[in-house]
């Protein structure tokens, strides 16, 4: 019983079409072949190291988290808002105070 099963019919697209080419998977190339006639690239030189920069402002919001200074000069009842989220922070007095209110929504920051 070493009989072959019967050969299943092409199939085409369209009736009357010849052909051209194998039908089956294609030969694999390389995704990226260098193109006759041209030098291969040269590797990228090293970046530097990138810094961490601390930011330099004195005040961060709580809210938010955003870095900000509060208004060194002016009234001492200047009302304060957060320069990202317009939340209201505390008045400028209370920044200037050694050490600061507990009522402030923003931290100092260490530097």
């Amino acid at each position: 019983m070493t009989e072959d099963p019967p050969k299943r019919r092409t199939l085409s697209l369209k009736p009357g079409v010849q052909v051209t080419r194998p039908l089956g998977p294609q030969p694999l190339t390389p995704l990226r072949a260098d193109k006759p006639g041209r030098p291969p690239r040269a590797p990228r030189p090293e970046s530097p190291p990138k810094t961490v920069e601390r930011p330099t402002h004195g005040w961060k919001c709580k809210p938010c988290g955003a870095f900000f200074d509060p208004p060194a000069e002016g009234p001492d009842d200047e009302v304060v808002r957060c320069p990202d989220c317009n939340a209201r922070i505390g008045v400028a007095g209370d920044f200037r105070q050694t050490p600061p209110p507990a009522r402030l929504r923003a931290r100092p920051m260490r530097h």
